[in-house]
């Protein structure tokens, strides 16, 4: 190892390769590592969704849902079942055990068991829809088109806006809110039924004939096949209106017009949504779980921007729930404290040390963080709000090492070596106490990996990005600091010989720092005069703390 410490200090222009090797690594990673709320997880839970329409809770519970649970019941790696039967709908919420082998296997096999429930009512006439809740499945934004305008037209904008936006790369899906759809309302009139004395059957029947869209088979002859299709559906609502219910050959026609007046509206509204106080028609945005949550929310805004001179008088379009400020919010921190950090650990060190290796200490807070946003994406692990929790957690933590090794370099050249020997033998020398910080901190965060269920998969990127750093800002301290502070020692060296003419090495270290390791050094020769008292004494504290904290504190997750 000291073999390789001096191949780098001798040849600095190789350790300055490497730094500029490690910023362009970690700014091209910075530019197309994926940005979200929160770590792609599988939440071990199934939402089972089955529809049938006009029937009561106690219908839906008994044809429905009470299949589906015998049915379920009989899979393994089931942690709790969940059932909720409403009007219309059967829901049924499934978590599946954190302590079992394959949970994929489970969902094969609880699917496997809502396909075999086959006795449905005929009213349902869709399968059961299986969805798996993920961390990838959550709403990224709400977007409302709001305004004090005709339903009929905020809609009809509402429409197209919605196809623009499900166009929007990195867009998934796009849910709706306060849309209502359109409905026909054919309202009979009873005296008009008593005085043409039409049962309101011939009404309906004949309705239902002329709204068509069938194959009715095909016609060969001998040149061609022709398929016969029955084009007749609706294309407006004036046409149900002339719809003929009974025809003779003496009499007129008479029309649904005659019976009944036709009504253009939209289904009763069951949900009202509203922005700021205005009627509004809202879309909540989902992504793909591949895509960045800000590139795709700053597009999402963009297409709000370009369509404010397109919408219609009296609409507007808003935007609520951005969940990527959460994460623009984060990096800033993690921007501010590393800036601070630089700042602090700089005016710390050119107390105690010079201005050149405090510039080179302090640079390995950003050749960390360069290199874990260039190496977390192989261990699975994107930049979301965990993972920017551990950057920033260990950015008090990678310049220690340095700082050690720096100081020791420092006090080998004291002692008169040369600047290249003083590097060496500075970075050697604390090589085992150094990596012993660095194995300790990293099995500390390291228990992390530990942690089972739902919590272990959403922290499992906190000791990763830490190590990562840790083993990093080891790598530099060893093999580019000492380069750095040896050219600085040699530059300092000849503007000292080209002023007194004299190589004697000054005192690094000014008289009031003297003073104060002078005292200091007085202080550890009383503790250790002393040392089996202190010793007592502290296995009393550590003793009084762990009786306190049985006793008198309690555990939770999660504070209040």
């Amino acid at each position: 190892m000291k073999g390789l410490i001096r191949y780098f200090a001798e040849r600095h222009l190789l350790a300055n390769l490497l730094i500029v090797v490690i910023l362009i690594l970690g700014m091209g990673s910075a530019l197309t590592i994926k940005r979200d709320m929160f770590p792609s997880v599988d939440m071990d839970q199934l939402m089972i969704t089955t529809r049938y329409p006009g029937a009561s809770p106690e219908d839906v519970e008994l044809n429905v849902t009470n299949p589906l649970e015998t049915e379920l019941s009989g899979v393994d790696g089931i942690d709790l079942m969940t059932s909720y039967s409403m009007e219309n709908i059967s829901v049924i919420s499934i978590d599946i055990d954190a302590d079992v082998d394959d949970n994929e296997k489970v969902k094969r096999d609880i699917r496997d068991a809502v396909n075999r429930v086959t006795e449905f009512p005929p009213e349902v006439s869709e399968s059961p829809y299986i969805f798996e809740i993920t961390t990838d499945n959550m709403e990224i934004i709400w977007i409302g088109v709001a305004g004090n305008v005709p339903y009929a037209e905020l809609r009809e904008y509402a429409k197209r806006f919605r196809k623009k936006l499900e166009k929007v790369k990195g867009v998934s899906r796009v849910d709706e809110r306060g849309f209502h759809d359109r409905e026909i309302k054919v309202e009979v009139s009873t005296k008009a039924i008593e005085e043409y004395q039409i049962p309101l059957r011939d009404l309906v029947a004949a309705i239902q004939g002329r709204n068509v869209r069938a194959t009715g088979g095909s016609f060969e002859s001998y040149t061609s096949d022709k398929s016969i299709v029955t084009l007749a559906q609706f294309k407006t609502p004036e046409e149900v209106g002339e719809v003929i219910v009974r025809s003779t050959f003496e009499g007129p026609h008479i029309m649904v017009k005659d019976l009944a007046t036709i009504d253009d509206g939209f289904e009763p509204e069951k949900v009202r949504f509203r922005m700021n106080g205005k009627q509004a028609i809202g879309f909540i945005v989902f992504k793909k779980g591949n895509s960045d949550i800000i590139r795709v929310t700053d597009s999402i805004l963009q297409l709000m921007e370009d369509e404010r001179d397109k919408v219609p008088q009296g609409i507007e379009l808003l935007h609520a729930s951005d969940q990527s400020r959460f994460v623009k919010n984060r990096l800033s921190i993690l921007a501010n404290n590393g800036v601070i950090g630089l700042i602090l650990v700089s005016i710390v060190l050119v107390l105690f040390l010079n201005f050149t290796t405090a510039f080179w200490v302090a640079m390995g807070i950003p050749l960390a963080m360069m290199s874990v946003v260039f190496l977390a994406p192989m261990f699975d692990v994107t930049i979301e709000l965990i993972s920017l929790m551990g950057m920033v957690i260990v950015i008090g933590l990678i310049v220690d090492d340095a700082i050690v090794i720096a100081e020791n370099i420092h006090r080998h050249r004291e002692k008169g070596k040369s600047p290249l020997d003083a590097a060496v033998d500075g970075a050697y020398g604390v090589l085992k106490p150094v990596f012993a910080t660095i194995i300790t901190t990293a099995l500390a965060f390291g228990t992390m990996f530990f942690m089972s269920g739902i919590m272990g998969k959403f922290i499992v990127s906190i000791p990763i990005v830490i190590i990562l750093a840790l083993g990093v800002s080891f790598f530099e301290s060893l093999i580019i600091l000492p380069s750095h502070i040896m050219k600085g020692m040699e530059k300092r060296e000849k503007k000292r010989l080209a002023k007194t003419g004299s190589a004697d090495n000054p005192k690094l270290k000014t008289d009031w720092f003297h003073r104060v390791r002078d005292k200091f050094q007085r202080f550890i020769a009383v503790t250790l005069f002393y040392r089996y008292l202190i010793f007592l004494v502290f296995i009393g504290l550590l003793v009084g703390a762990v009786s306190f904290a049985f006793l008198h504190m309690h555990f939770i997750l999660f504070p209040g």
